[in-house]
Parts: C-alpha cells; sequence; structure tokens
C-alpha cells in the first residue's frame, strides 16, 4: 500500500515544456514529497531513475541513428548482390549477411526487399500513363479502388443509423452514392520486386518515373554458436 509522507506543493516558478512553452504539469522533487510503498522509500532512487530515463532515451535515439547508417551499408550490399543475381536469373528476395563471430555469437543480419511501392510524391499518375502509353504502364500498374465511410456521416449519429438499417438490406448503387466515397490509386502490382530487374526498359521506367519502392528490411538474425 502507498501513501505520501511530506507536503505536495507546487514549484515556485512555473514548469515549460521542452520548447519554452508553459505547462501545466506540476513539479514535484522526490526530496521534498516522498512516496511510500510498503513502508520503504528511496527519493534518491527516484531522482537517479529520472535522469536514467532521460539518459536512455538519448542512448536508443543515437544507437537508432548508427544502426540507421548499419542497415543503409548492408542495403546496398544486398542490394547490388540482388540485382546481379536478379539478371542472371537467380532472384533471391533475401540475404542473410554473416559478419563476425566473437564472444560465442555468430553476428549475422537478414536483409529482405520489398515489394512496396509508394507514388512519388508530386508526380502525376494519370499523366505518366498518358505519356509512357496504357499497354506500357498497365503491364506493372494497376488500379485499385477503396470504399469508406463519409466523414459527415461519422459524425452525424442520425446518418449513422441510417446506414446500420440501410446495409441491412441489399445497398444499390444510389445507396453506395450516399453513404461511402470512392477513391481509385494507381498501385505497382505485386511481384515487382522481382520482375523489375528483367523487365523491358519502357515498363522499368514507368517504375522509376513514379513509383519509389519502400526499403528493405534488415533484422537481427544473430545465433548463439559454440
Amino acid at each position: 500500500m502507498a501513501k505520501v509522507v511530506g507536503v505536495l506543493k507546487q514549484a515556485s516558478a512555473p514548469t515549460l515544456t521542452p520548447t519554452g512553452q508553459k505547462s501545466g504539469a506540476r513539479a514535484v522533487d522526490p526530496q521534498d514529497t516522498e512516496v511510500q510503498v510498503d513502508g520503504k522509500v528511496n527519493p534518491q532512487s527516484v531522482k537517479q531513475a529520472v535522469r536514467n530515463y532521460v539518459k536512455a532515451l538519448a542512448d536508443k535515439k543515437e544507437a537508432e541513428e548508427k544502426a540507421a547508417e548499419h542497415a543503409e551499408v548492408l542495403r546496398a550490399y544486398a542490394g547490388e548482390l540482388r540485382a546481379a543475381n536478379a539478371v542472371a536469373g537467380d532472384y533471391q528476395k533475401t540475404y542473410r549477411v554473416m559478419g563476425e563471430r566473437f564472444n560465442k555469437e555468430q553476428f549475422q543480419v537478414d536483409v529482405t526487399q520489398s515489394d512496396k511501392w509508394n507514388p512519388i510524391k508530386g508526380v502525376d499518375l494519370k499523366k505518366l500513363r498518358a505519356d509512357k502509353g496504357p499497354v506500357i504502364f498497365d503491364a506493372v500498374v494497376e488500379e485499385e479502388t477503396t470504399i469508406s465511410i463519409k466523414e459527415e456521416i461519422l459524425k452525424n449519429r442520425t446518418l449513422r443509423v441510417e446506414l446500420s438499417k440501410a446495409l441491412e438490406a441489399a445497398l444499390g448503387v444510389e445507396g453506395i452514392k450516399k453513404y461511402f466515397k470512392k477513391e481509385t490509386v494507381f498501385v505497382v502490382k505485386e511481384g515487382a520486386d522481382k520482375k523489375q530487374y528483367t523487365l523491358p526498359a519502357p515498363e522499368k521506367a514507368v517504375l522509376e518515373a513514379g513509383f519509389k519502392q519502400v526499403s528493405d528490411s534488415v533484422k537481427d538474425a544473430t545465433v548463439k554458436v559454440d
């Protein structure tokens, strides 16, 4: 059971956010306001926990930045190897890149190519289709249509109830138009991760001009060894 020892008090100076804005938080010092749990309390450990927590976050950020730099080296290595082999008819989606063996550990990572492609920002894909020609464009890209509920329906209880009743019956074309919004987008066809290496130049140009492939994933695959 926990109990507070001391006085709960607000700091004399207003608390600020990291950007210097006024904060609604209440500052409390464990040395002034102790919280006992089962009769045990260590204000200094709480103060140390604050420092350790903030430092751990900073260390994590630095570690993630360094890991990202190393991952780019691994992506470049696996990417060049994959491309050379794929052109020769030997496509491999995932490469296990072997690292050093140290302290009974075999360091290694799996570098896996993604088959996800994002449209390049600012590129008019309809215009690109017209410029490259529908036959060439459609060889590697297809249209994907999604239907979602309009925001005004979600915010209006009366319309939501009406929609629920309507969905119980078969919705006609007019019902779809009333309750849903329709969106059609261009997406790269499945399997382009492998096919891109042997595509004819015109089709490959479509991918390069309109889409950016998602980066390879890099995952730790280190194992214990004798």
